[in-house]
């Protein structure tokens, strides 16, 4: 397949079996042919924003679906927004990018206020678009598709612009190795404000299978989606390895045939315990930062011993392990890892490529990997994450794998404390139990698996959960203020 863009794939589905369900939700189901019909009303309307960004700020369900679809295949460039978005932090990426439309579904509130007052731009309520067949606009392969706002490494939200032929690359990719067809239930769990939600989407979309989004209100409460995921009888579930591990605690249901884990290093012991649940289930391991999308994969096929590769580069990627002179690394050594593709993002909204992009394709990911003799990438962390404690380096993501290790561990996470001249003092675990809490117990345990290597730590026991990103990832700033 070499279409340039997610809507000739999506049109070929419709025409192919335009009454099979696109997307399921709420106890209803929309046939593709029907979230075609709306798509190209809602395209027909956006037309006029050709090559301009137009936010999608609608509730979940099919209207919000066929909104993304109405925005691409308007020609328009996408930035996707939680329907409750009402924070600073949405505001803070309106005034970034500017918009030139939202769209919403049903009565303007204090946000969308904002953005009138504010930035001047136009408002589309979806309740005044009328069935109309829109053309097929030609896009730039190399243009933007999307916005996807990350925090960096600076907390200040930078829009990364990634391509169309890069979504119709990857998305076409994920749901033809993972079998997203016809009869595949895929949930969409991710929230909207995070890239891999739209991969949700335009993977299942352009192979034929159903979307079933999750609804807000359980997405985050383990026991609840177990639930769900079993009535919904949904095949494929994407999240990432603390939350998964949290399902697996309240009990997966068989149907579930694809697992798909991003976003963290995934330890050995979640691997094998998903393993023992679901001996049928595919498991796959993902990585790569939002600037490629996605770079590597791997599918587990049995027990892992001790770390989970990350795998080999997805197709249209190169991955290379480099030392500080841009130089490869020996086999089993640790270096930088970094991201060769023309997929690569063609930098930040309003800043463009910074320092991290090499004029050849390449974008230093920050993350830390070596290359295994049988030849997959195994992840090594990040620099950030290094610290040394009393001249003892230390990976903060081993240490908090080890502590979530431990059966009355919820979830964890640990975050070095510095004094003035920035060195280290020593590490804080911030620990959500199960029942009671149990530091002695969890101290003891570190000190068994990290010997003289584990400094004292202090513990913080937390009750609920950690905070956590829009990306689902657990939110160090506010642990640490």
């Amino acid at each position: 397949m070499t279409n340039d863009s997610v809507v000739p794939y999506v049109r070929d589905v419709v025409r192919r079996w335009p009454g099979h369900d696109a997307v399921s939700w709420a106890g209803t189901t929309v046939s593709y042919g029907e979230l075609h019909a709306l798509a190209s009303a809602i395209a027909a309307v956006l037309l006029e924003f050709h090559g301009e960004a137009v936010a999608v700020r609608v509730p979940s369900g099919h209207r919000q679906i066929a909104t993304l679809l109405g925005v691409l295949a308007a020609g328009a460039q996408l930035l996707w927004l939680g329907a409750h978005e009402t924070g600073e932090r949405g505001r803070v990426v309106l005034r970034d990018l500017r918009p030139a439309c939202l769209v919403l579904d049903g009565a303007e509130d204090e946000f969308a206020e904002f953005y009138r007052a504010e930035l001047s731009g136009k408002i589309l309520d979806l309740g005044t678009v009328v069935p109309t067949a829109a053309p097929l606009v030609p896009v730039e392969p190399g243009g933007p598709a999307y916005f996807a706002y990350t925090s960096g490494s600076t907390g200040t939200p930078k829009g990364v612009a990634q391509t169309h032929a890069a979504l119709a690359q990857f998305t076409s990719w994920l749901g033809g190795t993972f079998e997203m067809g016809p009869g595949a239930r895929v949930a969409q769990w991710v929230a909207p404000e995070h890239d891999p939600a739209l991969c949700e989407v335009f993977a299942t979309l352009v192979s034929g299978g159903t979307l079933c989004p999750v609804p807000e209100r359980i997405r985050a409460n383990p026991d609840k989606l177990v639930g769900w995921l079993a009535e919904e009888r949904i095949t494929h579930l994407q999240t990432i390895p603390s939350f998964m591990r949290e399902l697996l605690r309240a009990g997966l249901p068989s149907t579930l045939r694809c697992l798909l884990l991003m976003g963290e290093a995934l330890p050995a012991e979640l691997v094998n315990g998903l393993r023992s649940a679901l001996p049928a289930a595919r498991l796959v391991n993902l990585y790569g930062p939002t600037e490629v999308i996605a770079a590597t994969w791997h599918e587990i096929a049995g027990e892992v011993q001790d770390t989970t590769p990350i795998g080999v580069p997805i197709p249209g990627r190169a991955v290379l392990v480099l030392d500080d002179q841009d130089q490869p690394c020996p086999v089993g050594v640790t270096g930088n890892l970094v991201v060769r593709s023309p997929y690569v993002t063609p930098g930040y909204f309003g800043v463009g490529r910074t320092d991290a992009f090499r004029p050849d394709g390449c974008y230093r990911t920050g993350d830390l990997a070596c290359l295994r003799p049988d030849g997959l990438l195994e992840f090594r962390g990040r620099r950030d994450f290094q610290v040394k404690v009393a001249g003892v380096r230390l990976e903060l993501g081993e240490v908090e794998a080890a502590l979530a290790g431990h059966e009355s561990v919820r979830e964890c996470a640990v975050v070095p404390t510095v004094d003035a001249d920035g060195l280290t003092t020593h590490l804080v675990a911030y620990v959500v139990p199960h029942k009671e809490p149990e530091v002695r117990a969890w101290r003891s345990y570190l000190r068994a698996r990290f010997g003289r290597s584990m400094s004292p730590i202090r513990v913080k026991v937390l009750s609920g959960r950690l905070p956590r990103t829009v990306a689902g990832k657990v939110d160090r700033r506010r642990l640490a203020g």
